[in-house]
């Protein structure tokens, strides 16, 4: 590869552990334009959840106010006055006594949106190590041979400047529910 000199611009945000797809403007003045392209488009993510999904519905809307800053695993929604409206859409696509994985549109942009809402649910995302449990991350990081968050932005959809754009990262978890 060779290295350049010209500067990034990032579009769109990932934390850190989160692992997916980025969108990075190669002139500075489509940054803003891409990023309210990316605002009014859909973004879809693939997780994989602590424990077994044991309620009816497979399709549902997490809608939990949030604080927009990084909390931690005991008060994951924040302090309540800070609150602000957050939905993610939730598609449960399998799951097996240890785990289950989850197909997630979100509709609105709040800070580990996604990571607070699974602690809320009672479903952490294996391997948070924020809103997750560091011994059983342990665990299962030992037992599968990863070390990860495995949260991942897997398709964005958007319009910019009247073209349509879709691009998809798949993600498999198929390791986590072999017989």
């Amino acid at each position: 590869l060779k290295k350049s000199n010209k500067p990034v611009h990032f579009v769109n945000r990932l934390d850190q552990d989160t692992s997916g797809l980025m969108v990075v403007a190669k002139l500075p003045e489509y940054h803003e334009l891409l990023a309210e392209s990316l605002d009014e488009g859909e973004k879809y993510y693939r997780a994989l959840l602590r424990g077994s999904w044991e309620k009816p519905e497979k399709e549902l809307s997490w809608s939990w106010p949030i604080t927009d800053k990084a909390e931690g695993r005991q008060n994951p929604k924040g302090v309540s006055a800070e609150r602000l409206e957050a939905q993610t859409n939730v598609q449960v696509l399998r799951s097996n006594k240890y785990f289950t994985e989850v197909y997630l549109e979100l509709l609105t942009g709040r800070q580990h949106q996604i990571r607070k809402h699974a602690a809320i649910a009672k479903h952490a995302i294996v391997g948070d190590s924020r809103y997750g449990d560091k011994k059983y991350n342990d665990n299962i990081a030992k037992l599968y041979g990863t070390k990860r968050m495995h949260l991942h932005a897997e398709k964005l959809v958007f319009t910019f400047e009247n073209k349509d754009y879709a691009y998809e990262s798949k993600y498999s978890l198929n390791s986590f529910f072999v017989a």
